[in-house]
């Protein structure tokens, strides 16, 4: 099942992202409420924005209610609110509410009003639209009462559509007859240049940040004669009702209940200040959605997934988020959200299905060769069995015969090489200012050094305990026009804040308690030298305060003293930690860290330049008494070690060896010399044990098959082996193909050396054929684009991969 998922993995994402086109396309009210709710967050995240002062809402509330009697108020209220205003010299007055006929009790009332609008020249009454039919725009248009007696009295209509979303048709025509919208009659535009049919209402905040009144509390500021009452000028006030059980109510970001008044009061702000929210773009939205989505599935982008995801799913939120607060603008969120989250899902499926079989091939690596051995001894058992024909206790006598057998045989051969010294070294090491060496790593680290050393700039070396930091350190010192002078070395982790502080700059006396006399600090004693601060990156934020003072200026005071000194040292420091990490986590000054980091120096563990090891292992023994000697088994021991304290550990192996050995009176280290955990048998070379398998099939072609079905293996855990060992042997040859493929068969015929050449010439053809496209990359950036090229492949075999393709890049 796992094999079938991953293998149409690209067919399923397919077919994922075509049944979220589909699905989101039929389900259209889903979508845009979908839409509505990520617009929620926006409005959430960018906060509430001030409405246009401009308008002012007079509403009628439960409490005014109460007191001028129950709805519909009189319409001599209206009259009196209109002469108020109207004396105000406010701009426009807007009644919202629906002065209906069927409403109309009282003629003295109504004749006042019309009076009093007539007067006013100001007055913007509300029609409404009964019967209409949103996509042809067909209606009946219903007209307030007053319009009867005032032919000329301007209406604009009420009618908004509530779809996730409230829409306001701005211009209805009904039988060559154009009525606008109540917020458009009152904008005063009378030829209005709106460029969709209907415009959705951008609720920027709630309702109440307009400057809003009740019908009660205008009348008393009225009657008071307040200063207030001057603001009104030049201002549009919208009349309508805000009691919950009359006015028709909706839900907002900022709002769970606003009233109709409101609705209006905010589509006019729209209008005056150009912020309805636009909707033109959205069929557009879609169609580069559904492109960019398409285009992400379909390529393979040579980044790892996390990333990918990251940077589209994060890139397009915050396109969206600005197109939306910036510029109003509304896209298809949902087309891109719901097919981006299911697609990723899928993905991350399938890395967990991919990761689970390769790791299942690399952590159960020593079951796999424990069941391999049973098999075989099961094997040779039967064997035994077949043969014996003296009956069942002679075929147990005989197994156990052949298993003491076993056993003593490869006793006599550890033996036997632990007595025989080891082969020197065809190639001699080099020693750079005392770090020994024959690895192409170490190599470009004293190219490096040697570049460097002569300049006057800040280096930082990066490198596991116990790699040789401070060698390095004094290499660049003793390289440097500085070499005369002092080199001066200090453990930052060693020393707490106050007393890395008192010995690094020095004190003065009486600065503390047996302060008995002036000190001089280390950087006052490296002056005109250089200062190697070791493990940097356990200093305290305080200190590296003071530390980057001296980096920048060269200047400091010492403990106690206010008198400033000024040096000219050279800095070189160290660290076994990750400081961009650390800096990140606001563990390390960023500035200090950007400082210390002109040029970088990075030191591999032992690990991963086990050419070092023999070389180093000789220069310990040479250094205690040039008459030691390692045996093969040693060296074999020494070369598998992980070597986690790196070659401070094999220093103290070493010198302890010798103590073993001289005890016995010999002068060859051997098995019984070393540590437990390093003399142990180890594991065994799984990659040897699938090399052997394949050369006893001949490489043929069902033998990758048959080996992963032999070890209980993957299949693709044997090829990726095979894979590496070809790199390997390859680099190990000179880079030469023929000789390579001479090492990988051992003297097979001529067809298995044929079907591995062609194997080989595909692993290395592919490989070239990316690099070379690539060659105006550095060698980090090429690493990082053919992330897949090492993606399965054993870490164990990297390094002859970085070396191919830097022979690539170079070539």
């Amino acid at each position: 099942m796992n094999n079938y998922f991953l293998k149409y993995k690209l067919h399923i994402k397919i077919t994922i992202l075509f049944v979220c086109f589909i699905g989101l396309y039929l389900a259209k009210d889903f979508g845009k409420f979908s839409n509505r709710q990520i617009e929620n967050i926006f409005y959430n995240i960018s906060g509430e924005t001030t409405p246009d002062s401009g308008i002012v809402i007079i509403h009628i509330s439960e409490t005014d209610l109460e007191e001028l009697g129950s709805w519909p108020i009189k319409r001599s209220y209206y009259a009196l609110l209109v002469n108020e205003l109207t004396q105000l010299n406010v701009k426009t007055i807007g009644l919202e509410v629906f002065l209906s006929e069927k409403y109309s009790a009282r003629p003295l009332y109504n004749d006042l009003l019309n009076i009093e609008i007539k007067n006013s020249g100001r007055v913007i009454l509300s029609s409404t639209i009964e019967s209409y039919n949103r996509h042809t725009r067909e209606g009946k248009i219903i007209y307030p009462e007053p319009k009867a007696a005032l032919q000329d009295i301007k209406t604009g209509h009420l009618g908004f559509i509530d779809d996730n979303g409230i829409y306001i048709p701005q211009i209805i025509k009904i039988n060559s007859i154009s009525e606008p919208s109540f917020s458009l009659a009152l904008s005063g535009n009378k030829q209005p240049d709106i460029s969709n049919y209907e415009t959705k209402v951008n609720f920027i905040s709630g309702w109440k940040k307009f400057r809003n009144y009740t019908l009660l509390e205008f009348f008393n500021l009225f009657g008071s004669g307040s200063p207030e009452l001057k603001t009104f000028a030049g201002k549009t006030i919208i009349v309508g009702v805000s009691d919950e059980l009359l006015a028709k109510n909706i839900s907002s970001s900022f709002d769970e209940r606003m009233p109709g008044v409101a609705i209006h009061a905010f589509a006019l702000d729209n209008l005056l200040n150009g912020r309805f929210i636009r909707t033109n773009y959205f069929n557009i939205s879609a169609f580069l959605i559904v492109l960019v989505l398409s285009v992400f599935v379909l390529i393979e982008i040579k980044i790892k997934m996390v990333y990918k995801y990251l940077a589209l799913g994060l890139g397009f939120v915050i396109a969206a988020y600005l197109l939306f607060t910036l510029w109003q603008i509304e896209i298809h969120y949902s087309l891109f959200l719901f097919p981006f989250i299911s697609v990723m899902i899928l993905d991350s499926i399938a890395f967990f299905f991919d990761r689970r079989k390769y790791l299942a091939g690399i952590l159960s690596e020593t079951q796999f060769l424990k069941s391999t051995l049973e098999k075989k001894e099961a094997q040779l058992e039967h064997l035994q069995k077949e043969l014996e024909v003296t009956g069942e206790n002679a075929s147990h006598e005989l197994i156990l015969r052949v298993s003491k057998l076993k056993a003593q045989v490869e006793n006599i051969k550890i033996q036997e090489i632990d007595e025989i010294p080891a082969d020197q070294a065809s190639v001699a090491a080099a020693n750079f200012n005392g770090l020994v060496y024959k690895s192409k790593q170490i190599s470009v680290v004293v190219d490096l050094v040697k570049r460097v050393a002569p300049e006057n700039a800040t280096v930082l070396i990066i490198g596991e305990s116990g790699t040789g930091k401070e060698l390095v350190a004094k290499a660049i010192h003793q390289l440097s026009g500085r070499k005369d002078n002092n080199f001066v070395a200090v453990n930052c982790a060693a020393l707490s804040d106050t007393l890395l502080e008192s010995e690094l700059f020095g004190h003065v006396k009486g600065a503390f308690t047996n302060a008995v006399n002036d000190k001089a600090g280390r950087f006052e004693t490296a002056d005109n030298g250089t200062i190697f601060l070791d493990e940097v990156g356990e200093t305290s934020e305080n200190f590296q305060v003071k530390l980057l003072r001296v980096l920048q200026t060269g200047e400091f005071e010492k403990v106690g003293s206010s008198k400033t000194n000024k040096v000219n040292v050279r800095v070189v420091a160290a660290t076994n930690k990750n400081l961009e990490q650390q800096v990140k986590n606001k563990k390390f000054r960023e500035d200090l860290y950007y400082r210390l980091n002109v040029i970088k120096i990075e030191l591999p563990p032992l690990r991963e330049r086990k050419d070092d090891i023999e070389p180093i292992a000789n220069y310990f023994l040479a250094s205690e008494d040039k008459s030691f000697v390692l045996s093969k088994a040693v060296l074999e021991q020494l070369l598998n070690y992980e070597w986690k304290g790196n070659v401070r550990e094999l220093e103290s192996t070493i010198k302890r060896a010798i103590i073993f050995a001289k005890s016995s009176g010999r002068n060859i280290i051997k098995l019984s010399d070393l540590p437990e955990e390093i003399a142990s048998k180890g594991h065994l070379n799984f990659d040897e044990l699938i090399l052997e398998s394949l050369r006893e099939k001949k490489f043929s072609h069902s033998s990758i098959n048959e080996t992963a079905k032999e070890l209980e293996v993957s299949r693709n855990f044997v090829s990726e082996n095979f894979r590496g060992i070809i790199f390997k042997v390859y680099y190990e040859a000179g880079f030469n193909v023929e000789d390579a493929v001479k090492s990988v068969c051992n003297n097979s015929d001529e067809q298995a050396a044929e079907k591995v050449k062609s194997k080989a010439l595909t692993f290395l053809s592919n490989v070239e054929k990316d690099v070379t496209a690539l060659k105006h990359l550095s060698i980090d950036e090429v690493k990082q684009r053919l992330n897949s090229k090492y993606k399965n492949l054993p870490q164990k075999f990297h390094y002859y991969l970085d070396e191919i393709i830097l022979r690539i890049l170079e070539s």
